[in-house]
C-alpha cells in the first residue's frame, strides 16, 4: 500500500533528523519530497560528472524504503535508470567531445600515461569486461568511459555492459540502506568497502572468464593436430 502524503512527511522529518551533515539532511529531503523522479535525475546528473555521490543517492533510496517514504521495488528500478541513463549520455557526450574531454583537468588527473595504456590495453582484448569493471571503480569510472568511447567501442556493447554491471551493483547498494537504516551513518562511511569487494568479485569472475577462453584457444591447435594425424 502506497504511504498517504501526511504520512509521508511526518516520516520525511523524523529521517532527515537522524542523519549528520547538511547535505546529508538536504538529499534525504530532496529524494523524499520528489521521490523516484529525483532519484532517478540525480543519478542522471552523477553520470555526467556532477559532483553528487552516486552510492549515497542510492543509500538515501533504500533508507527511505525503510522508512515508509518510498518502495523499494520502484526504488531500485528507479536507480537502477537513472545509472545507466547516466552512464549511457556521458558515453555519447565523450564519443562527440572525446579529445577536449581527455585533456580537461578532471580527467587527466585520474588517467595518468600508464592508466591510459593499461586501459586502452584491455580495451582492445577485452572492451566488454574492462566497461564492467570499470563500473566499480569510481574514481577512474568516468576517465575510463571516456576512453572507451574514443577507442572505438560500440555504443551496444558499452550499454550492454555497463547496465549488465548496474544489475549486480545498484540492488545491492540500495538494498543495504533498506537493511541497515537503523545504521545508516555506519553504513555510509563503509558503502566503498562493499563497492571493492563488488569490484573485486567482478574482476575474478572476469580473469576466470579470460582465463577459461585462452585455454580453450590452447587446446584447439591441439585437437586439430589429433585429427590431422588420424
Amino acid at each position: 500500500m502506497v504511504p498517504s502524503r501526511a504520512c509521508c512527511q511526518t516520516r520525511v522529518r523524523r529521517a532527515a533528523g537522524l542523519g549528520s551533515g547538511y547535505a546529508w539532511r538536504v538529499l534525504v529531503r530532496l529524494v523524499a519530497q520528489f521521490g523516484y523522479i529525483a532519484i532517478t535525475g540525480l543519478l542522471v546528473a552523477a553520470g555526467m560528472g556532477a559532483p553528487v555521490p552516486e552510492e549515497l543517492i542510492q543509500l538515501t533510496a533504500g533508507y527511505l524504503a525503510r522508512r515508509g517514504v518510498l518502495l523499494l521495488g520502484p526504488a531500485i528500478v528507479a536507480a537502477y535508470l537513472g545509472i545507466v541513463a547516466g552512464d549511457f549520455l556521458f558515453f555519447r557526450f565523450a564519443q562527440a567531445h572525446g579529445p577536449k574531454l581527455l585533456a580537461s583537468r578532471k580527467v587527466s588527473r585520474v588517467l595518468t600515461p600508464a592508466r591510459q595504456a593499461m586501459l586502452e590495453r584491455h580495451f582492445a582484448r577485452h572492451a566488454f569486461l574492462t566497461i564492467v569493471v570499470a563500473r566499480h571503480t569510481s574514481g577512474l569510472r568516468l576517465a575510463a568511459y571516456a576512453l572507451a568511447a574514443t577507442h572505438g567501442v560500440r555504443p551496444v556493447t558499452f550499454l550492454l555492459a555497463d547496465a549488465i554491471s548496474a544489475m549486480l551493483s545498484v540492488p545491492l547498494v540500495v538494498s543495504l540502506g533498506y537493511l541497515f537504516a537503523a545504521h545508516i551513518e555506519t553504513v555510509r562511511r563503509r558503502v566503498n568497502q562493499f563497492e571493492l569487494a563488488l569490484a573485486l568479485a567482478v574482476i575474478a569472475v572476469a580473469a576466470a572468464v579470460v582465463l577459461v577462453k585462452w585455454w580453450r584457444g590452447r587446446a584447439r591447435p591441439g585437437e586439430a593436430g589429433a585429427t590431422r594425424d588420424r
